[in-house]
């Protein structure tokens, strides 16, 4: 990683769903809080696909609302973290993202990933036995779709060409940067670091200490492979912030409680399955029942708290993953856009100018 600069941006995995509130009220209000990062000074908007469940459901196409995004901010990178190239042809991954990175004047960062929901693959008809292979081959084939010309693509998923330059040819010179979403998986690390692809992690999936022996491993493979040993590494947190701690924690306890239970129907689509490629990923369920905001905030993997308790535990983040960017989840559960508005009003008149002092 690169400077020490802190840059926090917006992190949207949606938990609602009809009985919530219309998708088209959701969007709007997705796209206010992005307008409102965008003035203050954040550094990305970033969203995740998912399919079929409220845990997610309502960002089945995050180039879509990126897009819509991108019209109504001039600043923030739009970051897709991630689509899953299992799931949609390389050749219209590839326009579809173009365009994006067209229309936000080159502001897209392009992140990948896997995928790990069986209710997704089957709905797909996907294998999930082949999802790292479908990973690897199709982010190669979208990165060739868009710097080459005149090439055939003869893999093992898809075959097409010889092709013309694709159109249009994204805004970004040879390409927008390229993230992958890396969780426990070493394979998965080193396969980025070895293309000198950066990353995107969830530190409440692994342990800080895993992870830093995971980035330690793909930053040597980087330098093995005759990449920069810097790279963008991406940082994900939920994080509720409000005026007082006390507000902050009673609030967070109760917003993350809805979360869960959307976050285990979600992941019950794993009830009877597992699978050589995601070993352990069947007892995500029960791991997630058990997980509070307390058990959370004490292994730093939640950022809960006033002004000041929150600018402490970003700093103390920073100390772990030194360059990071911090991609913040504040709509999550049952927080209300309200709340989401406050929180980046917050971060953005408070918590950042101070965490910018003395850099």
């Amino acid at each position: 990683m690169g400077s020490d600069t802190m840059k926090v941006g917006l992190n949207f995995l949606p938990t609602v769903g009809p009985g919530d509130m219309p998708a088209e009220r959701f969007y709007d209000e997705i796209i206010e809080l992005s307008e409102l990062a965008d003035r203050l000074s954040f550094s990305h908007v970033k969203l995740v696909e998912h399919h079929f469940h409220e845990w997610g459901g309502y960002s089945p196409d995050p180039v879509a609302l990126l897009s819509a995004i991108a019209r109504r901010t001039t600043r923030v990178r739009l970051v897709t973290g991630a689509v899953t190239p299992a799931f949609t042809h390389p050749i219209k991954l590839a326009a579809s993202l173009s365009v994006l990175d067209n229309l936000s004047h080159g502001r897209l960062d392009a992140g990948f990933g896997r995928a790990f929901l069986p209710s997704e693959f089957e709905a797909f008809g996907v294998d999930m036995a082949d999802s790292r292979a479908l990973l690897e081959e199709n982010v190669e084939a979208v990165e060739r779709l868009w710097t080459d010309e005149g090439f055939r693509w003869e893999g093992r998923f898809h075959r097409f060409g010889p092709l013309s330059a694709m159109l249009p040819r994204p805004a970004q010179r040879p390409r927008p940067p390229v993230f992958i979403a890396a969780t426990t998986s070493p394979e998965t690390f080193t396969w980025a670091a070895s293309k000198g692809y950066h990353l995107m992690i969830i530190p409440v999936v692994a342990s800080h200490e895993k992870l830093t022996g995971l980035l330690d491993l793909y930053r040597a493979t980087r330098i093995e492979h005759g990449h920069s040993p810097d790279f963008r590494l991406h940082v994900s947190y939920h994080c509720y912030v409000a005026e007082s701690q006390h507000e902050a924690v009673a609030r967070a306890e109760e917003h993350y409680a809805a979360y869960r239970t959307k976050q285990l129907e979600a992941y019950g689509s794993w009830s009877g399955i597992t699978s050589d490629q995601y070993q352990g990923y069947e007892r995500m369920e029960q791991a997630a029942r058990t997980t509070t905001v307390a058990g959370l905030m004490a292994a730093d993997n939640i950022i809960v708290g006033g002004v000041a308790e929150t600018a402490a535990t970003i700093r103390r983040i920073g100390k772990l993953y030194p360059g990071a960017e911090l991609s913040l989840q504040l709509r999550f559960g049952s927080v209300s856009h309200t709340e989401a508005m406050r929180a980046v009003r917050l971060l953005g008149e408070r918590v950042l100018p101070e965490l910018m002092e003395g850099v």
